[in-house]
C-alpha cells in the first residue's frame, strides 16, 4: 500500500514508519547482495522506514533494519545510503545485537509497529486521516534504538567496507559522510544527529573509509543511470510525503515526472482528488508500466469511493510488479478494495489476496484486522473469530485473544482444525 503510515506510541516517546512497497524494495535490491555476501538470509531481510527527519538507522533483531526518512531525504548519494545498509549488516552479520543482550522480538516489532491502524496521509480535510483503513488497537510497549560501542562501529566498519567494494560501490560517499559527520562533535548535544550519536568515532572513521577509497579502484565510479533515477524517485516520493504539501506545491515547479508525482501526492494530502488523479493519470500515459503509479492511483480512487476502479488500479500494479519485489501490501490493498465493494463475490475474491498478504506479512497485525473483518462479512465466523484472536496475542490483548478463540472453539459449525488452532490460541493467551 502506498505511504501507509502506522504509528506507535509509548508512555514517553512515539514514532511512526512508513510502510511502502517501492521505497521497502528500491534499499532491499541495495542491501540484499551485500546481505548475502555477509552470510545472512537475504530473502528474510527487512527494511522499515521511520518518519523522522533526523540522519539515522539501526538494527533491532537478527533480519531488520531500521532507517530514518531523514537519512535518505538528505544522502547525498544513493552509495552513502548502501554503505550505511551495509555497515547495518555488517552489525547484523557480527551478531552485536544479541551480544549486547537487546534482542527485539520479532512479535514486540509488530506490536509496536504493526499493532496500530494504518494510516495514509489523506484526503479527508483532517489531518492524517485514514484512507479506507480502519483504526485497529495501540500497545503500549518500549521502542528499541540500539548504541553500539566503537569496537562494534569498527568491526561493522570493515563489513561495509569489504561488502561495498565486492558490489563495486564506491567508497567516498561514505568517507564523506563520515567527514560531516565528525563536525558534529563541536555542536551542542542538542544539535548533533542520531546517525552522530549512536555511531561514535565518525572521525576516526572518516580516515578509514577515505584510506580504502583512495586506494579503491572503483573509488571514483558513479552510479548507474537507472540507479539514480529509481533512488531520486523514492527520494522525491519521501520528500512529497513527509514535507508540508502546500511547499510541496510551491517547490515543485518542473515537468519532470518526480515533481508530478509530488504534485499528485501533495494534492491527494489536501483533498484535491480530482487534481491528483489527473496527474497520475498523465504519469501513467507516460509510463504505463510502472506499477507504482497504478498502486497509488488505487489510493486515490479508493479515497473517493470508487473502489471498483480502484481494485482495477490495483490489479494493474501486481501485473506489472517485478517478480522480485514483494507484494503483500499492494495485496492487502486490493483485498481492501474488494471488501469496500461489498457483495458477497467481491467478499470472496477479496479473502485469497488478504491471505496471501498475511502469509507475506505475518508480522502485521493491521493485515490480520482487515482479513477478520472480511471473514465475517463474507459469513466465515470461526475464521473471522481465529484470525482476530491472533491478531490480539500479537497487540498484546490476551483477554480478548482468549475470547475470540473460546468462541471460535464453541461454535458448532467449527471443524477439529479450527478447534485446535483455538485451544492452542487460549493456551498461548494464558501463559
Amino acid at each position: 500500500m502506498i505511504m501507509m503510515i502506522i504509528a506507535a506510541a509509548t508512555a514517553t516517546s512515539s514514532a511512526s514508519m512508513i510502510r511502502d512497497t517501492e521505497i521497502e524494495d528500491h534499499l532491499l535490491d541495495l542491501a540484499r547482495p551485500m546481505a548475502t555476501a555477509a552470510g545472512l538470509d537475504a530473502d528474510n531481510l527487512q527494511i522499515r522506514m521511520i518518519i523522522s527527519p533526523t540522519y539515522n538507522a539501526f538494527v533491532t533483531g537478527e533480519n531488520t533494519i531500521f532507517v530514518h526518512s531523514g537519512l535518505v531525504i538528505e544522502a547525498e548519494s544513493v552509495y552513502e545510503v548502501a554503505g550505511v545498509l551495509a555497515h547495518e549488516i555488517g552489525h547484523l552479520a557480527s551478531g552485536h545485537v544479541q551480544g549486547r543482550g537487546e534482542v527485539v522480538d520479532n512479535a514486540m516489532i509488530a506490536s509496536v509497529f504493526g499493532a496500530v491502524a494504518a494510516l495514509a496521509l489523506s484526503a479527508s480535510g483532517h489531518g492524517d486521516a485514514a484512507v479506507g483503513a480502519v483504526l485497529g488497537s495501540t500497545d503500549q510497549t518500549q521502542r528499541i534504538i540500539l548504541k553500539q560501542s566503537r569496537q562494534d562501529e569498527s568491526e561493522a566498519d570493515e563489513w561495509a567496507i569489504r561488502l561495498m567494494q565486492e558490489q563495486g560501490y564506491s567508497l567516498r560517499p561514505m568517507a564523506n559522510l563520515m567527514a560531516r559527520l565528525s563536525k558534529q562533535r563541536l555542536l551542542p548535544q542538542s544539535r548533533q544527529s542520531k546517525y552522530y550519536q549512536t555511531h561514535p568515532g565518525a572521525r576516526e572513521r572518516s580516515v578509514v573509509f577515505l584510506n580504502f577509497a583512495l586506494s579503491d579502484p572503483a573509488s571514483d565510479q558513479q552510479p548507474s543511470a537507472d540507479l539514480n533515477a529509481q533512488f531520486h524517485h523514492i527520494k522525491a516520493k519521501l520528500q512529497a510525503w513527509t514535507d508540508p504539501p502546500e511547499q510541496t506545491l510551491i517547490n515543485s515547479t518542473s515537468d519532470a515526472p518526480s515533481d508530478r508525482f509530488k504534485l499528485a501526492i501533495a494534492s491527494f494530502r489536501l483533498s484535491d482528488l480530482n487534481k491528483a488523479l489527473s496527474l497520475i493519470d498523465q504519469l501513467i500515459t507516460t509510463y504505463p508500466d510502472q506499477p507504482f503509479y497504478q498502486e497509488f492511483k488505487g489510493e486515490i480512487l479508493l479515497s473517493a469511493g470508487r473502489a471498483e476502479e480502484a481494485a482495477q488500479a490495483f490489479e494493474a500494479a501486481l501485473e506489472r510488479l517485478d517478480h522480485n519485489t514483494k507484494k503483500g501490501q499492494i495485496l492487502l490493498s486490493l483485498g481492501r478494495a474488494l471488501m469496500t465493494i461489498g457483495d458477497q463475490d467481491s467478499l470472496d475474491r477479496a479473502i485469497p489476496f488478504l491471505e496471501e498478504a498475511n502469509r507475506l506479512e505475518p508480522e502485521w497485525a493491521f493485515v490480520k484486522h482487515q482479513l477478520g473483518i472480511t471473514y465475517g462479512r463474507a459469513g466465515r465466523l470461526t475464521d473471522a473469530d481465529l484470525i482476530l484472536a491472533e491478531r490480539a496475542l500479537m497487540i498484546g490483548n490476551t483477554a480478548l485473544a482468549k475470547q475470540l478463540a473460546q468462541r471460535a472453539r464453541d461454535r458448532k459449525d467449527a471443524n477439529s482444525i479450527q478447534r485446535q488452532l483455538a485451544l492452542d490460541l487460549i493456551i498461548e493467551a494464558e501463559q
